[in-house]
């Protein structure tokens, strides 16, 4: 009897981790949306392939301003196409051409705000309890020198 219930156990053992692994190996990989592309200057054919278009990224530091434009990186005073990188911000960038003026912002769908105040509450005295009693005594700050 003993012998029969371990060939039991064995045999639901051997199958649920069969079931377990047929499981594993048909689970879908999501792809991570933080990742870049593999190769996104592999040419094909002679053009580069799935390349966006537009405006995908702003450079600021303080010895350099510049967009990636088109795939193509543009540094403030350089030229894209015919037109002249003028002016670089945290979202948006600004060609000049023959055309006129053309703003580029980096998301163009979202709308930001503008920053509201905050408002700090200020601090209230420190609260010593002694025997039972609660007293308020003045918060003590350090001098400068």
């Amino acid at each position: 009897m003993v012998d029969g219930m371990m060939r039991n156990f064995f045999h639901t053992t051997l199958t649920l981790t069969m079931v377990l692994f047929s499981v594993a190996a048909n689970a879908e990989e999501l792809p991570d949306p933080t990742r870049p592309p593999a190769n996104p200057a592999a040419p094909v054919g002679g053009v580069v392939a799935n390349q966006p278009a537009g405006l995908q990224s702003i450079i600021i530091s303080k010895t350099r301003r510049a967009a990636i434009i088109d795939g193509e990186t543009v540094e403030l005073g350089g030229k894209h196409g015919d037109a002249k990188l003028i002016e670089v911000n945290e979202g948006s960038v600004v060609l000049r051409s023959a055309q006129g003026r053309q703003v580029m912002t980096l998301f163009p769908d979202v709308k930001i705000a503008d920053k509201q105040e905050i408002k700090i509450k200020p601090r209230l005295p420190a609260v010593e309890v002694q025997s039972g009693k609660q007293k308020t005594r003045p918060v003590k700050h350090k001098e400068e020198k």
